[in-house]
């Protein structure tokens, strides 16, 4: 099975640009779940602790980080994104 989109520019160019960063948006997706994931089961992650802007340690919320993480699969779920293996 073969697909293949088309577009009209200059009036498709954005509906273009978003047809191309589709795969980009599902890894940052993936990436961010990683990483929530990485806090609430073992402690670590980008979300554990990092230095603010005005040079403060801040750390993840575990709540609110559980909360996200249930949202997002939420939203993957019913818009039907698919699994990246």
């Amino acid at each position: 099975m073969k697909a293949t989109l088309e577009f009209d520019y200059p009036e498709d160019e954005r509906d273009h640009k978003y047809a191309l960063a589709g795969l980009d948006a599902l890894l940052l997706i993936n990436d961010l779940e990683n990483e929530i994931r990485e806090m609430l089961r073992r402690d670590g992650g980008y979300f554990k602790k990092w230095i603010d802007e005005n040079d403060k340690q801040q750390s993840g919320c575990y709540a609110t980080l559980e909360r996200v993480w249930q949202y997002i699969i939420d939203q993957k779920e019913e818009r039907r994104l698919p699994y990246i293996d």
